[in-house]
């Protein structure tokens, strides 16, 4: 997908973003298996060039299990210093290491189709997940090769053995073992926004606007009563 072609609210959110670069949080919403709404905060990572959200997981926490189990996500982006939400819904999967990865299955889910675009071809995605662990903090990194999350303190070594920071790769073998380790854990959320909703609580009146994409890729906008 070009430039030129983007859904019009992408330029809106990049715009937003080179405003206020670090607004890059937002709530994640997920449905466990149970089906109990699930939220947390991540880190925004990117906009792939067909407008999939990127952010990052470790395997061994509850997103990947609740994307496998439904996929149908919903977040919420607040951008404090310019006082304008973002509300997007789509369809989410994790990628993992590629043996770890159907990848049939995730580009169906974010309506891809196999080797047509960039993003369609798993080298792709492989080539992205070692860029954004190479662009995360050493401290971050660290998390994946810790314990799993949630485990009970008492069943894990001590903490003092856990590592705190590791570079993105190493060429000493002990360390890059570790590297390695952690990075089997990291993942990429991949994220096809199928309706956005964009509220300006700056001008008044606020302002509404929502898109909605369509069978055939385009997006409707629709003005709204805030």
């Amino acid at each position: 997908m070009s430039n030129s072609s983007k859904p019009q609210w992408v330029p809106l959110l990049e715009q937003q973003l080179k405003e206020n670069p670090k607004s890059t949080t937002y709530a994640f919403s997920t449905l466990s298996k149970e089906g109990n709404p699930k939220v947390r905060y991540v880190i925004h990572r990117g906009i792939t060039p067909s407008s999939l959200l990127l952010t990052t997981t470790d395997t061994r926490m509850g997103k990947p299990e609740h994307l496998a189990h439904s996929p149908t996500i919903e977040l919420a982006w607040w951008i404090e210093s310019t006082n304008v939400q973002f509300r997007i819904t789509g369809q989410a999967v994790t990628i993992a290491s590629g043996a770890e990865t159907d990848f049939d299955k995730a580009l169906h889910v974010l309506g891809l189709k196999a080797g047509q675009e960039e993003e369609g071809k798993a080298e792709w995605w492989e080539n992205e997940r070692k860029k954004l662990w190479e662009g995360v903090s050493g401290h971050l990194r660290a998390g994946f090769g810790r314990p799993p999350p949630g485990k009970k303190l008492d069943e894990v070594e001590s903490s003092d053995k856990w590592p705190e920071t590791i570079p993105a790769k190493s060429d000493e073998p002990d360390e890059q073992k570790t590297i390695d380790y952690a990075f089997s854990h990291f993942a990429i959320i991949a994220i096809a926004p199928q309706a956005v909703e964009f509220l300006e609580l700056k001008p008044i009146p606020n302002r509404r606007t929502q898109w909605r994409r369509q069978a055939d890729g385009s997006w409707d906008e629709l003005k709204v009563a805030p």
